[in-house]
């Protein structure tokens, strides 16, 4: 059983790390203009018009989420993988 815990904690946690990032995206409004959403892929001007200045302030706080959310991720599965491993030498 103590094999499966590491494993069951990188569920777990990929599960609060998605729920963190669908909050984060519903208050910061990356859902909000499905119509516009669904014309994305077949709009010229797209290209010509960033969605965020490159300098702004909001793109370096969602570069920094994403980020955080890829760095949690990550730890995650070293915590799962660290655990199998040593339930492995001790078994």
């Amino acid at each position: 059983m103590n094999y499966y815990a590491g494993w069951l904690f990188l569920v777990v946690a990929s599960l609060l790390v998605s729920i963190a990032a669908f909050i984060w995206g519903l208050r910061s409004g990356q859902f909000a203009d499905q119509d516009r959403a669904r014309y994305l892929p077949l709009s010229k001007d797209l290209l010509d018009e960033p969605l965020v200045a490159a300098g702004s302030r909001k793109r370096k706080t969602n570069a920094a989420v994403l980020l955080l959310i890829v760095l949690m991720a990550l730890a995650a599965f070293a915590a799962a993988l660290l655990m199998s491993i040593k339930d492995h030498q001790i078994g």
